[in-house]
């Protein structure tokens, strides 16, 4: 697979994923990805992008001001 901005070599691996949510900020770490090896550019599979829509929508209604979960450690 190529990188869509600069057609480097994309690489699975894992990133941290950050969301502001406006009253909260929610970071997602260890989440599966593919990232380019030149620019650092990242994408998610399908399945990962349900998976930490999942994750949000449960920790929205309960955080106070910033939570910071495992992605294979999330309820």
């Amino acid at each position: 697979m190529t990188c869509f901005l600069c057609k480097g070599e994309m690489k699975q691996g894992t990133t941290t994923y950050m969301e502001d949510l406006g009253s909260c900020i929610v970071i997602i770490k260890n989440v599966p990805c593919n990232k380019c090896s030149q620019c650092g550019e990242v994408s998610y599979s399908g399945v990962t992008v349900k998976r930490i829509e999942e994750i949000v929508s449960q920790l929205k209604n309960s955080l106070t001001e910033i939570a910071v979960v495992n992605y294979s450690n999330a309820a």
